[in-house]
């Protein structure tokens, strides 16, 4: 059961791409980036409060200075450049002393910008493998530069408490 669920991308193009993979096997869900007037981001967000849509895929946009109550799943589809962006994305997750998790995928170009994360925020963050069926993933080795830009992904999870 989906409730409560945020993706962030950090381009639109992204959005708009996850969003529509979503509604194509059949999840409820809708999308928030820079393309959408204010009046419709708010009724979007409207929606999403009264869990009239159990998830929303969104831009960094949404990040800062929302108020969701029982957020329980934010999914980074990719790494922030930023890594204030990242403590805001996962920080809409496990409010008030509630439980919550957030899953970011890593692929080897994103590796450097998790590394300057886990240092802002002074602890490393629990890896773990992704499933199989998505192939492939790369060794967490952030020293490692690679001109490759093929999306395969690790898990990277984090228990907030």
């Amino acid at each position: 059961d989906l409730s409560g669920v945020i993706i962030f991308s950090s381009t639109k193009k992204n959005v708009k791409s996850i969003h529509a993979a979503l509604e194509h096997i059949g999840i409820n869900c809708a999308a928030i980036h820079s393309d959408l007037e204010q009046k419709e981001r708010e009724e979007v967000m409207l929606q999403f409060k009264n869990k009239k849509i159990p998830v929303l895929v969104a831009t960094d946009i949404v990040s800062r200075g929302i108020d969701v109550k029982e957020l329980s799943l934010v999914i980074n589809f990719d790494v922030p450049s930023e890594p204030e962006d990242y403590v805001h994305r996962i920080g809409r997750t496990a409010r008030a002393e509630e439980n919550g998790v957030a899953i970011t995928f890593i692929n080897q170009q994103d590796q450097q910008n998790f590394a300057r994360i886990e240092k802002m925020i002074g602890k490393e963050i629990n890896k773990i493998a992704a499933p199989e069926f998505l192939g492939e993933t790369p060794v967490y080795d952030p020293l490692i530069k690679t001109g490759n830009r093929n999306k395969s992904f690790r898990i990277f999870k984090t228990n907030k408490r």
